[in-house]
């Protein structure tokens, strides 16, 4: 088996040679290729292939070998900007100073000396090394960018998936909202055409009994009154579960441009029970505004998408009864009642005071008295109730 030919270098370039194109230095035994050793190809494959290719030098050791005699030279400056004739010599100090054949213990003997010369890396072998450590710093700094940009792009990544998912959580409880706002719509389609159809047929039974009043002698007088009173008591009760969800806001403050939601939120928040928009169907202030600026501030209308958020308001305004608005006044909450029914609480009201009545409240549109602690709770339907419990109203 043939040995593996062992790889070299070119002492110009430091390049891998190619076997079969380039010289050794017959004196420092460097390889060179054909392009650092000055030769052109066809000079190498014509004359340089054979003996003369053996004993051939690279221009570093022919550089170093001594001139020729040259005496014919007429004129030859020497040491010292000596001007010598023709075959002169230098005087015996140069010749001294030239003569190298002696060992030295520190630099070795003439022909050492050459080789380790021949065998230090020239000007260009130290270009190429400086080019080498230019292109690691190179790709060091951009194997750096590589991994910052890496990096980044990972987080970027990161971000973009988050916001994704945030998005898509948003369309999420987008689309629940409009699902329950269509329900809530519906519900309040249902109900009120429930509620209309409802009282379409009390005020049909009210127009039947005064109609029946008006056809009727003077012994069904009485009877007549009483079945319209019934009825009209059964339409107010009508109309008062109607408005089971919604919520009466006095001397919450007024401006010009406000956002009643807004307002309403906000005390919603101070008295414990925060809402979101959901959860207010609408909030408007009812009445005629007032005539100046700083006069008694309108009513405050809403109505609560659900019945346990205003029943947990109502409980919350009554713990807390001092609680006031962002212009700092009291700020009463109370059930939303039918006209009929204010009027009615307003005169209860009157009569509690007026006979040191401690107790007088209202409850799912319902109207209640007690005079005191332990006492009999009185409900009042119509003035006719307040008459019956209080006596006859005093001039």
């Amino acid at each position: 088996m043939s040995a593996r030919k062992e790889s070299k270098n070119c002492g110009g370039c430091l390049q891998v040679l190619d076997h079969s194109r380039h010289l050794t230095c017959s004196l420092c035994g460097q390889h060179y290729d054909i392009q650092c050793a000055g030769v052109s190809e066809q000079c190498f494959l014509s004359t340089l292939t054979g003996d003369r290719g053996a004993v051939w030098r690279c221009p570093s050791c022919r550089s170093r070998e001594p001139k020729a005699n040259n005496s014919e030279t007429p004129v030859r400056s020497g040491e010292g900007g000596v001007t010598l004739r023709r075959g002169g010599s230098g005087p015996p100090a140069m010749e001294m100073e030239l003569d190298v054949s002696l060992p030295d213990p520190e630099l070795g003997t003439r022909e050492d000396t050459q080789h380790n010369i021949a065998a230090e890396p020239v000007g260009l072998r130290a270009i190429v090394e400086e080019w080498r450590r230019f292109r690691e710093d190179i790709r060091a700094d951009l194997r750096t960018m590589r991994d910052e940009f890496r990096e980044d792009l990972r987080a970027l990544r990161g971000e973009m998936r988050e916001l994704t998912g945030l998005v898509r959580r948003c369309e999420g409880r987008v689309d629940v909202v409009e699902e329950r706002l269509e329900t809530l719509e519906k519900e309040a389609s249902v109900n009120s055409v429930a509620v209309g159809a409802r009282i379409d047929a009390v005020e049909a039974r009210v127009e039947a009994a005064e109609r029946r009043r008006a056809e009727a002698g003077p012994d069904d007088a009485e009877g007549l009154r009483r079945t319209v009173e019934e009825l009209k008591l059964e339409l107010n009760e009508r109309e008062q579960e109607a408005l089971l969800a919604d919520l009466e806001i006095g001397q919450l403050p007024e401006q010009k441009g406000e956002n009643v939601l807004h307002a309403v939120a906000v005390l919603a928040t101070r008295l414990g029970v925060p809402l979101e928009e959901r959860d207010v169907v609408f909030a408007e202030r009812v009445g005629a505004p007032p005539a100046e600026a700083g006069g008694r501030a309108r009513r405050v209308v809403v109505r609560l998408a659900r019945r346990h958020l205003r029943d947990e308001l109502l409980r919350a305004a009554r713990v807390r009864r001092g609680v006031t608005a962002e212009g700092g006044g009291r700020v009463f909450v109370n059930e939303r009642l039918t006209r009929s029914n204010r009027q009615l609480f307003h005169r209860v009201r009157e009569e509690c005071r007026r006979l040191q009545w401690r107790y007088s409240w209202t409850r799912r549109g319902r109207i209640f008295a007690r005079k005191s602690d332990g006492a009999q709770v009185v409900q009042f339907r119509s003035l006719g109730d307040i008459e019956r419990v209080f006596g006859p109203p005093t001039a």
